[in-house]
């Protein structure tokens, strides 16, 4: 059966009662019942349609009854090999609606005729899906499937319970936490998937880029390779791409706004977290966020005689004592929250940020103009020079843009150390302040490059300031 949209089973029920009636008046004896799960028309195994083609082969069964024919096959591959058994085996095909007699040319080729307006028809409906599924996508609207974590089961409105679970992890992942201790502390807590299973670290990363949580409509698009071919898994079902291309606003409320969700997005796919990914590089403040002054490569923790070190991976540029570097670091970037204008930190970002409607609608200008580029080199309006640079223009315009928005969700990082009433330090320093909360302060304020320090013991026990090139980021300069 093609659909069950009820889940009661009522239509396998109706076939299974109407070809046991043809055996009743036919005098047949049932030797098995074989109710396929699979469409006709699945590239992948069907397992009760390879059952049948063995027991045709060991001469079990004398007769295949179907409800209709393209109940057996919808496929012509499969009808031919229907056929080739068949006919080594004396094994003919009764349906509720007429016999088919493969032993004869007029029986095989009506048996194929009805098998290629079966196929014919699962393509039209399945381009009608598509076409349907795209205006959706380009209308902003909801079409079906699983429920979203955090939203009803018809995807319009936010779950109250599950809603501000969302929010918190997207904060908190963006304030610098990793998958595994948020996956540790959604099972701790006994929150569960929508399909009430335990969290993994893959589920929780595609909720994170799912732009549906900033409000957004998105789909993710058939993969190609090199030479524009769709690329398909073993099992016959297409591969899609990692990212989700993005149509615009959709018609359901975001749980949290676009730059939290680009910046959630922006360190997803951030390569150097996989490239300089260390085990115990989550332990300490340093390792894996402050880099060498030399290779840029994120510094490593390591050991010396006098203790806990950070080094540069290449083992030659960057040997340094870690606390006496963090330490540093920390009481610049503390006292520069201390100061005056601490808050334009955050007042900057919020006064004078994005105009993130503008940078939207040029956003779907420039995919539009993309989309259009094909049409004008068939048409000999530009040449393929002009449209592989108008390309590439726009698309860096459009990487640009994402960085952007992305930078400007780093907000709420700064937002718990300024305008707090409390001293920064102080902040810093209670339970609450965790050690992701501050490598996200860190890394949101500034980049911090190490230098070689000079040989010898640090004088009065002061590291040289020289050694620490801090670079404020450019937002909050």
């Amino acid at each position: 059966m093609s659909q069950d949209t009820s889940g009661d089973g009522l239509g396998i029920d109706r076939q299974r009662q109407a070809c046991t009636e043809l055996c009743e008046r036919r005098g047949w004896e049932l030797t098995a019942e074989l109710p396929e799960v699979q469409s006709a028309s699945d590239t992948r195994v069907r397992p009760q349609f390879a059952r049948l083609l063995e027991m045709i082969d060991n001469r079990e069964v004398d007769v295949i009854v179907v409800y209709h024919a393209d109940r057996l096959a919808r496929r012509l591959v499969d009808l031919e090999t229907i056929i080739d058994r068949c006919e080594r085996a004396a094994v003919t095909i009764a349906t509720v609606s007429g016999d088919l007699d493969l032993s004869t040319d007029a029986g095989r080729l009506n048996a194929r005729i009805l098998t290629s307006v079966a196929r014919a028809e699962v393509e039209r409906k399945s381009q009608r899906q598509r076409d349907a599924a795209k205006q959706a996508a380009e209308q902003g609207r909801p079409v079906g499937g699983r429920r979203a974590f955090g939203y009803s089961p018809d995807g319009l409105h936010l779950d109250p319970t599950e809603a501000p679970i969302a929010t918190d992890l997207f904060r908190r992942w963006v304030a610098g936490e990793t998958l595994g201790e948020l996956t540790r502390w959604l099972d701790t807590a006994g929150i569960r998937t929508p399909r009430g299973h335990r969290w993994s670290t893959g589920s929780l990363r595609e909720l994170l880029c799912n732009p549906r949580y900033a409000g957004l409509r998105g789909v993710r698009r058939v993969a190609h390779d090199d030479h524009g071919r769709p690329l398909y898994f073993a099992s016959g079902h297409p591969r899609r791409e990692r990212w989700h291309h993005i149509y615009g606003p959709a018609v359901w409320d975001g749980i949290v706004d676009e730059p939290t969700w680009r910046a959630a997005l922006d360190r997803i796919q951030d390569p150097a977290r996989r490239a300089h990914y260390v085990g115990n590089a989550r332990r300490y403040l340093a390792p894996g966020l402050f880099v060498c002054g030399i290779c840029d490569r994120k510094l490593i923790t390591g050991t010396q005689q006098y203790g806990r070190a950070i080094k540069c991976p290449s083992y030659h540029h960057v040997n340094r004592k870690a606390e006496m570097v963090e330490d540093f670091v920390v009481d610049v970037a503390l006292e520069r929250l201390r100061r005056a204008d601490a808050i334009d930190l955050v007042q900057r970002r919020v006064d004078s940020g994005p105009d993130l409607r503008a940078l939207r609608d040029e956003t779907e200008a420039l995919r539009t103009r993309l989309d259009g580029l094909a049409g004008d080199y068939a048409l000999g309006v530009l040449t393929r020079d002009q449209v592989a640079t108008a390309t590439k223009v726009a698309t860096d315009r459009m990487t640009g843009i994402d960085t952007i928005v992305a930078v400007a969700g780093r907000v709420d990082v700064v937002t718990r150390f300024v305008g707090t009433g409390r001293d920064p330090r102080e902040v810093w320093d209670s339970p609450d302040c965790t050690l992701m909360m501050k490598r996200g302060l860190i890394d949101a304020l500034m980049v911090v490059r190490v230098l070689s320090g000079k040989r010898g013991r640090p004088k009065d026990g002061v590291i040289d300031p020289s050694t620490i090139d801090i670079q404020w980021r450019e937002a909050d300069a």
